[in-house]
């Protein structure tokens, strides 16, 4: 059974990666030659976005061209679409042209996989839930990490809808935290240094603002060496960043829904604590209250975010939607 991907990040590439030792699964990475002119028994797509967008003018409308072209290939093909919902909507709002596209391409899914059981679905739709994996056949937990000192983290992409500047008024108001600083991790988005962010990092030295990407070894250390690492979302769904701070055995305090409350049921209050509404400064307070001073003892049980598991249900489900 031949299975189109595109390599975009860590987790497509550990998916593909277990999907390879199942011998009955051959899997190609996606490129335009390659999806115009081979056959495939299924076409798996995470974020359609991905291809349909460009960094000019001319390459956005040969992108969409193309679309239209893979979109008419695939159906008369007669090649199943499967499609991974990460996000309830793309990060980035595209042009009228691209939301056309991208609901073309909801239509001609023929089934879904989600990451929990709370992602919203066209009417309608064939849905198999599988969860995301972990982390540690990726980001490695160092050997020798250093103890749990007094330090907050916030890593990924800064963006305006995940919170950064409520973080750090949050922390910045906290008197009880006044011997913890704040890391904040990661490339800023054009919309994600505000005013008020900026304004905060200038009032407060604990503070520490690393705004550039960083390689994946000194991201684990520094998850590895944060006593909590602090997610304030405006809206989390699925979130890689929660299961890579678990993967290295770092306790998250995450915004309260759905799929958040189910995280804690699975991986224990210990290690995934919860926030109401808007993050404070009190209950950023809490939760650094609840941990021990020398860490929490013992590894987060990664067993159900095994990808060797996860893989078999991918396949099991291109087996299936393959003879519909």
């Amino acid at each position: 059974m031949r299975e189109s991907a595109t390599k975009i990040n860590p987790f497509v590439t550990m998916l593909v990666d277990a999907l390879r030792a199942d011998p009955s699964v051959t899997v190609e990475f996606f490129s335009w030659p390659r999806a115009l002119t081979t056959r495939y028994d299924v076409f798996h797509i995470h974020w359609p976005e991905a291809v349909t967008r460009g960094p000019s003018r001319l390459r956005r409308a040969t992108s969409l061209l193309l679309s239209v072209l893979l979109l008419a290939k695939l159906r008369f093909s007669r090649t199943r679409i499967v499609r991974t919902a990460h996000n309830l909507a793309p990060h980035e709002s595209g042009w009228p042209g691209e939301r056309l596209i991208l609901k073309a391409f909801d239509r001609s899914t023929t089934a879904w996989i989600t990451m929990n059981a709370h992602t919203p679905l066209p009417v309608g739709s064939r849905q198999y839930v599988i969860p995301h994996g972990h982390y540690r056949d990726w980001y490695l937990v160092p050997e020798h990490a250093p103890e749990h000192g007094p330090e907050l983290l916030y890593f990924g992409l800064v963006r305006s809808y995940k919170g950064v500047d409520t973080l750090a008024a949050a922390f910045s108001h906290a008197d009880d935290l006044a011997d913890h600083r704040l890391r904040i991790l990661g490339k800023p988005d054009p919309s994600g240094i505000s005013a008020v962010l900026q304004q905060l990092i200038d009032a407060n030295p604990r503070i520490e603002p690393d705004f550039r990407y960083v390689p994946d070894t000194e991201l684990a250390a520094a998850i590895a060496r944060a006593r909590l690492v602090v997610l304030p979302y405006k809206n989390m769904h699925n979130s890689g960043a929660v299961l890579l701070a678990l993967s290295l055995n770092t306790p998250v305090l995450i915004p309260s829904n759905p799929i958040t409350h189910d995280l804690r049921t699975e991986f224990g209050s210990s290690f995934v604590k919860l926030f109401e509404g808007e993050l404070t400064s009190d209950a950023l307070s809490a939760a650094v209250a609840e941990l021990p001073a020398d860490g929490l003892e013992g590894d987060v049980d990664m067993t159900s975010r095994d990808w060797t598991s996860i893989a078999r249900s991918h396949a099991n489900v291109y087996r299936e939607v393959s003879t519909w």
